[in-house]
């Protein structure tokens, strides 16, 4: 039982900060009548699928014993990798657009798991990132610096002018 208790605390803790963000969600406040999603749609999707996952990871624990074997901790180094990724993220998202920091995360996030491959990681990252970009900035409306890709292919208004930024 010793060995179950740090993988059943983390799966409560998971499950407990998916409560605290589907009540959090319940106080957001707005409606989508036209769009029948509203604001309170996503927070309520993750907040569900912490639950869930809590739940899963307990179980999971609960049968075998320590961690799940996906929750195993890392090996060390991963740590420097992956903060140099999302502070580099931070760090280029305003000048250079978020195609671009999305795949520098990308890139620097598989090197911590021992991927060498720069170039392909690279390729991989721009093509999600700018994926990514459309769906949110162009199909969605949500407001994120493009970079690159503002200047190739501008946006447009709703009357059909280009617009930037």
């Amino acid at each position: 039982m010793r060995d179950k208790a740090g993988p059943l605390l983390l799966g409560a803790v998971l499950a407990g900060l998916g409560v605290c963000v589907l009540l959090a969600a319940r106080m957001v406040m707005g409606d989508a009548p036209h769009a029948h999603v509203g604001p309170r749609a996503f927070p309520a999707l993750i907040g569900t699928s912490l639950v869930v996952l809590g739940l899963v990871f307990m179980m999971a624990a609960w049968r075998g014993s320590g961690f799940p074997e996906a929750a195993r901790p890392a090996r060390r180094g991963v740590l420097p990798w992956i903060m140099g990724g999302l502070v580099g993220g931070i760090v280029i998202v305003e000048p250079l657009g978020f195609p671009v920091a999305a795949a520098w995360v990308f890139v620097m996030s598989a090197r911590a798991f021992g991927s060498r491959q720069w170039v392909r990681n690279a390729l991989i990252g721009v093509a999600l990132g700018t994926l990514v970009y459309l769906i949110l900035a162009r199909a969605l409306g949500v407001t994120l610096p493009g970079g690159p890709i503002d200047t190739l292919w501008p946006r447009t208004s709703y009357d059909g002018r280009a617009r930037h930024g």
